[in-house]
C-alpha cells in the first residue's frame, strides 16, 4: 500500500486541482478503492455533479458519508493517527492522506501538497483507517 501511495503523491504532486479529473476525492477513491475510482473518474466538472454522481456510484452524498459508512474504514481517534490515514473535514469537501508529520492535498492555490495538521483545529476534522 506504501508504493501504491507514493506513485500516486508523485503522479499529483504540485499539480492543479481538477474536479473529476484530479480531486481530493478521486485522491483517496485512487488509493483505496479504484473500482470506484474508475466509475467516478471524468464524470463530474463541479461539487454539485460530484455529489450527484457519487449518490448514484455509491449511494452517499459525499467522501466523509463515503468512510462514515463504508464498513473497512474506522474513525480513529486523534493523536493516533499514522500513515495512510484519511483525514475529512467537517461539512467541507476537503481530505487529506497522513504521511506522519505532513497530509498530502489539495493546498493553497488549488494545486496539490503537503500541509502540517498543526494548521488545523481537531474540532474540525475526523481521522479515519483503512482496516486491512
Amino acid at each position: 500500500m506504501f508504493e501504491k501511495a507514493k506513485e500516486i503523491i508523485e503522479e499529483h504532486k504540485g499539480k492543479e486541482h481538477i474536479r473529476g479529473e484530479r480531486d481530493c476525492n478521486l485522491l483517496i477513491l485512487k488509493l483505496f478503492d479504484e473500482e470506484n475510482y474508475n466509475k467516478m473518474k471524468g464524470r463530474y466538472t463541479t461539487i454539485r455533479g460530484g455529489v450527484r454522481v457519487s449518490k448514484k456510484v455509491y449511494g452517499v452524498r459525499s467522501m466523509l458519508e463515503y468512510l462514515q459508512k463504508n464498513e473497512s474504514f474506522k474513525e480513529i481517534p486523534h493523536g493516533y493517527q499514522r500513515p495512510l490515514d484519511v483525514i475529512a473535514f467537517k461539512g467541507q469537501h476537503n481530505l487529506y492522506i497522513s504521511l506522519g508529520t505532513k497530509w498530502f492535498g489539495v493546498i493553497e492555490g488549488e494545486v496539490f501538497g503537503f500541509v502540517s495538521p498543526e494548521s488545523y483545529s481537531k474540532e474540525d476534522y475526523v481521522v479515519y483507517r483503512k482496516e486491512i
